[in-house]
């Protein structure tokens, strides 16, 4: 019984390590911050791109790619990422979190801004 729950944890061991080496490059989601440039340039979230949430049909192309893709949105208050979100919905974007606020996408993606 020890013995197999020490092999157990070793198995579940190397497999996040494989995961954390191999698999998260291409499965990183894409974070988007939807506001204007002027509230990007007061600060914004550590690898984030800046596609205003009025531009975010024409633009998103350019950014992501593949439409299963995870992609994170936020703004200042929330009520833009929810825009931009159902934007991308409507385009075939399978996967896209509206994280709301700036302060609340840091704080759940764990970035600093």
């Amino acid at each position: 019984m020890k013995r197999r729950l020490c092999l157990t944890l070793i198995i579940i061991m190397i497999a996040g390590f494989a995961w954390t080496t191999f698999g998260k490059d291409a499965a990183m989601p894409i974070v988007i911050d939807v506001r204007t440039v002027q509230e990007w340039d007061k600060g914004h979230l550590e690898g984030a791109v800046l596609i205003p949430y009025d531009q975010i049909s024409e633009r998103i192309d350019s950014v992501v790619k593949d439409k299963s893709q995870t992609i994170y949105v936020y703004c200042r208050t929330g009520h833009r990422s929810h825009l931009a979100k159902e934007a991308l919905k409507k385009l075939g974007y399978k996967d896209v979190v509206d994280l709301g606020p700036l302060e609340d996408a840091a704080k759940i993606l764990e970035k600093k801004y």
